[in-house]
C-alpha cells in the first residue's frame, strides 16, 4: 500500500493549507505563484507552512537532520517557485556544486541548449519542459559534477529517472526526442560512473539536501 502523502500550499500567511491529494492541490495552485510541496508527515508539512514555506531548507522539529547524510552529490528538479523547471545539484551540506565545477565545464554542459544558470544558482530550463525531464537533466548534471569533483555517491528522489530511464527502461514512442537524447547520455554516464565503483541511490524528497520543493 502506498504511503499517505500530504500536499501543503502557501500563498501567504493567511492563505495556506494542507490537502490529502495532488488533484486537490493542483486545482488550488495551478496558474498561480503559490509555493507547494509534498510530505509524508502532516506535522512536518504544517511546520513548513508555519515557517513561511521556504524551499531553501528543511523546517520543523520533526524534519530530517541533513547532517547525517553521507558525502556525495545530490540532485533535484522542481517547479514550485513558479518560474518554470529548475535544477539544483548540491553536496550533503547543501553546498551548490555547480559553483565548484569550472566555468568552462559548465559552459560545455549548457552548450546547444536554451538553459541558463539563474539568480538562485540553479539551472533554469526553457518554458514547456516537464519536471520529469528536469529530474533527468538533474541526474545528467550530477553525473558530470561527480566526475569532475571526484565523488563516488549520487542520490536523488526520482524513481523514474534512477530506476527506469537511466537503466534503459523506457519506451521511445511515449517520449520527446530531447528526452530520449538525454536518457541515452545519462545511460552512458551512469555506466561509466558505476564501472568506476560509483554508487547511485534513491532517497526521499523530504531529506534531499538539493530539494526544490514539490515532487509529484
Amino acid at each position: 500500500m502506498a504511503k499517505q502523502k500530504y500536499y501543503a500550499y502557501f500563498f501567504n500567511e493567511k492563505n495556506n493549507g494542507i490537502v490529502d491529494t495532488w488533484i486537490e492541490c493542483e486545482k488550488i495552485v495551478q496558474g498561480t505563484k503559490a509555493r507547494y510541496k509534498s510530505f509524508i508527515d502532516k506535522s512536518v508539512a504544517q511546520d513548513w507552512l508555519n515557517a513561511g514555506a521556504s524551499y531553501e531548507r528543511n523546517i520543523g522539529l520533526n524534519a530530517p537532520v541533513i547532517t547525517t547524510l553521507e558525502k556525495g552529490v545530490y540532485f533535484d528538479s522542481g517547479t514550485g517557485r513558479g518560474i518554470g523547471v529548475e535544477i539544483r545539484v548540491t553536496d550533503e551540506n547543501k553546498e551548490n556544486l555547480l559553483e565548484k565545477i569550472s566555468p568552462i565545464a559548465l559552459k560545455k554542459l549548457l552548450k546547444d541548449t536554451n538553459w541558463i544558470k539563474n539568480e538562485f544558482g540553479n539551472i533554469q530550463l526553457e518554458a514547456g519542459k516537464t519536471n520529469n525531464f528536469g529530474e533527468l537533466v538533474g541526474f545528467y548534471f550530477a553525473l558530470n559534477c561527480a566526475k569532475a569533483l571526484k565523488y563516488n555517491v549520487i542520490s536523488g528522489d526520482s524513481r523514474l529517472v534512477i530506476d527506469y530511464w537511466s537503466l534503459g527502461r523506457f519506451h521511445e514512442s511515449n517520449l520527446e526526442l530531447d528526452t530520449i537524447n538525454y536518457i541515452n547520455k545519462v545511460i552512458l554516464l551512469r555506466k561509466e560512473f558505476e564501472k568506476n565503483k560509483g554508487v547511485v541511490k534513491h532517497i526521499s524528497g523530504d531529506i534531499n539536501p538539493a530539494d526544490l520543493g514539490f515532487h509529484k
